[in-house]
């Protein structure tokens, strides 16, 4: 028989084996329940409560003498059922809870953190957090953009920025002068996106946005490394840079 169920349910080992001997031998004093279920008598007596506890067992006396059964299997189900309810007042009370976590989370963002981000999936966690923060008010600077990207990584980057669109996110793009005419790295030219180029063929991409700047370092046949930085002061250093080389790129 598979007990792996009646485990999921919230039944201890010791439970179960105490339960099913009573199913077995019937009502039973401590003695018999014992020998049958292999539990040692120090442990019997708090197991048996808790299965009372859980209308699994019933108590009655001879001769003021204890002795128990064992409910109806069906029992189980209520059991069941108790712990369904239990999850969905629990899923209500987290849901409840969520509005105040996210914004103690919210607070404590604010604080510098720099955090270093390996492989694909780290890439993209780096990048999920600026999409948690999209806000059409503030303005995406990218440049240091070349042609080191491996197919994955561009789908990827192509995606995020047709999000960040969706979401009337302004950016400014300076890629290197060897990106040009390339059409599989470019989104299409609109009120929320801007390109230049920069004199250069090689370059490490710079991701700016409110006080968030993150690093990819990206080279062919190596893992992603992400380096993600929140800090409103070296941010507005970034963007004055960026600025900086947006007028002297080109067109």
């Amino acid at each position: 028989m598979n007990k792996e169920i009646l485990y999921d349910i919230g039944l201890t080992n010791g439970e179960v084996k105490a339960y099913l001997a009573l199913l077995k031998i019937g009502q039973s004093s401590i003695g018999g329940i014992v020998k049958e279920s292999g539990v040692t008598k120090s442990k019997i007596y708090d197991i048996l409560d808790k299965l009372v506890q859980k209308g699994l067992v019933s108590i009655s006396f001879k001769n003021k003498v204890r002795y128990y059964n064992a409910s109806p299997p069906n029992f189980l189900l209520d059991l069941l059922h108790k712990k369904q309810e239990k999850i969905k007042e629990q899923e209500k009370e987290i849901s409840e809870l969520l509005p105040i976590l996210m914004n103690i989370q919210s607070s404590n963002i604010q604080r510098q953190r720099t955090e270093i981000f390996e492989g694909f999936r780290g890439l993209k966690n780096a990048f999920q957090i600026v999409e948690n923060e999209f806000n059409s008010e503030e303005e995406f600077l990218v440049f240091g953009v070349d042609d080191t990207l491996n197919k994955q990584q561009l789908n990827f980057f192509l995606n995020f920025h047709k999000k960040r669109i969706n979401a009337k996110i302004r950016t400014k793009v300076i890629f290197t002068k060897n990106l040009r005419g390339v059409k599989e790295h470019h989104q299409k030219i609109n009120k929320y996106n801007e390109e230049r180029y920069l004199d250069q063929t090689s370059a490490i991409p710079i991701n700016i946005y409110k006080d968030i700047i993150i690093i990819p370092i990206l080279k062919k046949g190596e893992k992603e490394i992400t380096i993600f930085i929140r800090s409103k002061t070296l941010a507005e250093g970034f963007k004055q840079y960026f600025y900086t080389l947006w007028k002297i790129s080109k067109k």
